[in-house]
């Protein structure tokens, strides 16, 4: 459950997810977020578009720009 009460359900088997500080949030487990990350690569998952490159420009220059992490 959320800070809020709001009730999460993971998105393979739709389980409760007991809270959002589960390690594997927004899954239940390590075996539902593997199987959604095997989902994504067998591809049975589909964007509902196709990719605009110039949706993110700004978000992409704001990043690209960025100083790295200071590697201390």
């Amino acid at each position: 459950m959320g800070n809020d009460g709001t009730n999460f359900k993971c998105p393979v088997c739709r389980n409760l997810v007991a809270s959002t500080e589960v390690k594997t949030f927004p899954f239940c487990s390590d075996r539902c977020r593997l199987l959604d990350l095997n989902n994504w690569l067998d591809g049975r998952y589909k964007s509902s578009r196709p990719v605009d490159p110039t949706d993110n420009i700004e978000e992409f220059d704001r990043l690209s720009t960025k100083p790295p992490p200071d590697s201390r």
